[in-house]
């Protein structure tokens, strides 16, 4: 989604915030139980494969995005993800977000329910994944999970508000090798507000640098926790709305190209970095994003 213009900063009231950190708290305790995960952006920010988690397993992550050059004023943003394999094909993941906007206070961005359901049981060619998420984003909110729309579209003025959204993916992906993933994403987001529809993609791959799977990286990493280096590369932007129309225009858009890596850790620590480069005058030039997440085994 295409960031938002922004006058002022609205404090979150002291008690929907002492609520929030209760019920994210009960829900992190509630997910550290002895079981493993899997995620399926792998290596990647924004696109997702077609792997989904088993059911039961359990992660915890926290995300952030850092940005001090572009279209606006600097600012860092986090998002934490809870996320659990209710089925071995239906993961669901519920995610709060955190933003600072240089010159101003930590603020809260909004939260999202995520679900993504795999529609066949067996390995079939681009196994697809159907995807489906509500978001109640504040003005503040920064962290891109997807970029959708057009930046040409005329906005009307109005106060700025929480906004509730409902976003769909079509998402496509195969295994290759068993080093090599490609996948692509159809991205749909629909403001309820206004009833508008914007339109986006992400598409790209991951790559197993290093796993224990191998003897000849096994024995190079004796004495090393490293169980496997992942090498992640996207491409996603926006392709349009329903008002406006559908195009391909780099000029009327917001596209990124984002190079990143993921370890993970024998003891269930998994850690990224990567970086998103703005490809068109109407994107920022550059954010740096990282990850650090658990699995509980």
């Amino acid at each position: 989604m295409l960031s938002h213009e922004r006058s002022g900063s609205r404090p979150m009231p002291n008690n929907q915030m002492q609520r929030l950190a209760i019920f994210a708290a009960s829900l992190s305790a509630a997910l550290a139980q002895d079981l493993p995960a899997q995620a399926g952006n792998d290596a990647n920010f924004v696109l997702y494969n077609q792997h989904t988690a088993e059911k039961g397993e359990k992660e915890i992550k926290l995300y952030s995005d850092f940005s001090n050059s572009g279209l606006e004023d600097g600012y860092s943003a986090q998002l934490l993800e809870l996320e659990y394999g209710i089925t071995d094909r239906w993961t669901s993941a519920l995610y709060f977000e955190g933003v600072k906007i240089d010159g101003e206070s930590y603020d809260f961005g909004g939260w999202r329910f995520e679900n993504r359901v795999r529609l066949f049981e067996e390995r079939v060619p681009l196994n697809p994944v159907l995807y489906v998420e509500y978001e109640q984003l504040e003005p503040e909110h920064r962290y891109k999970t997807e970029v959708t729309g057009r930046t040409d579209a005329e906005e009307e003025e109005e106060e700025e508000s929480t906004e509730h959204e409902l976003e769909t993916r079509l998402i496509l992906g195969e295994d290759l090798s068993k080093r090599l993933n490609v996948a692509f994403n159809w991205i749909n987001e629909v403001n309820f507000d206004n009833g508008n529809w914007e339109f986006g993609y992400a598409a790209g791959l991951n790559y197993t640098l290093l796993s224990e799977e191998s003897e000849h990286e096994s024995a190079e990493s004796k004495g090393c926790d490293l169980e496997e280096l992942k090498l992640g590369v996207e491409l996603y932007g926006g392709l349009g709305d329903s008002d406006a129309g559908l195009t391909l225009d780099g000029s009327e858009t917001e596209q990124y190209v984002g190079i990143n890596l993921k370890g993970e850790l024998e003891n269930g620590v998994e850690i990224g970095a990567g970086i998103a480069l703005g490809l068109t005058n109407d994107s920022e030039d550059a954010i740096i994003r990282t990850m650090i997440g658990y699995e509980f085994k």
